[in-house]
């Protein structure tokens, strides 16, 4: 097979002011790159000295930046040979109609998810979430924010208000799996019956971008859904956002009027 040499690439700019870590912004530059076909499968990367030094970064950084994309599936590095860009790994899938937790259907694709709790308290939650829950005025919700990666990279942050007077100590409780409704199931009888959902394209927040690591000027995939329980209760008001590595299913059959399970 030919080798492929990489093309010249403009000097990339790296903000050392950034909360997102050099190492993942040369990661994500590059990612980007082999996504958009700018670099294409078979390029042969230039040596890490000369990556180095257009990133204007230490070889150490450098190769925590590889290190990522290998285990991600977007290089293959190999002694003697070099770094070559293999074909990007398939986005996981999330469907939208089986109501199954995003860990578990990554679980299913043959990934193994890891599941960090950003945020787990009681707050007030914003009027607009306050009213698609059906609540009064001031009152608190359980709010729960989970980073879900795949390969120490994250994919998916997943942020979760549920009404707190129906799910008393929700916010102490250590999640059944890291799954909510494993939790829901388990401790308070509760099984998800249907949900309403909306997606749309949306610009990374600077507090979104760091848990991300991306920039905050990115754009990402929202999935705001409604879940609603068997009694047809509204139970969690649930933001998916993915940067470009998630896809969601969903199938709409105009003559079914049947609650989805």
């Amino acid at each position: 097979m030919a080798l492929i040499l990489a093309p010249m690439m403009d000097t990339p700019y790296i903000d050392h002011t950034s909360p997102v870590p050099v190492f993942m912004q040369i990661e994500q530059d590059l990612r980007r790159q082999i996504l958009s076909g700018a670099l294409a499968t078979g390029t042969h990367l230039p040596r890490e000295t000369e990556l180095a030094e257009r990133y204007g970064a230490s070889r150490e950084t450098l190769r925590r930046a590889l290190k990522g994309l290998a285990d991600a599936g977007f290089i293959q590095r190999t002694h003697g040979v070099g770094t070559i860009v293999t074909p990007p790994p398939l986005p996981v899938t999330c469907d939208l109609d089986l109501l199954v937790s995003f860990s578990e259907q990554l679980a299913r694709q043959g990934h193994i998810p890891e599941i960090s709790i950003d945020i787990q308290r009681r707050a007030v939650p914003p009027a607009q979430i306050a009213q698609a829950l059906d609540l009064g005025v001031n009152k608190r919700c359980i709010l729960l924010r989970r980073v879900i990666s795949v390969s120490s990279r994250p994919i998916v942050l997943n942020t979760s208000w549920l009404p707190a007077l129906r799910f008393p100590r929700l916010e102490k409780l250590t999640l059944v799996k890291g799954s909510l409704w494993k939790t829901l199931g388990k401790h308070y009888d509760v099984t998800a019956y249907r949900s309403d959902n909306k997606i749309e394209l949306v610009t990374a927040s600077s507090e979104e971008a760091r848990l991300l690591y991306i920039d905050a000027a990115d754009s990402l995939l929202r999935l705001t859904s409604i879940v609603f329980d068997q009694k047809h209760r509204p139970v969690e008001h649930s933001t998916v956002l993915s940067f470009g590595n998630a896809r969601f299913h969903f199938a709409w059959n105009p003559h079914e009027n049947a609650p989805r399970r």
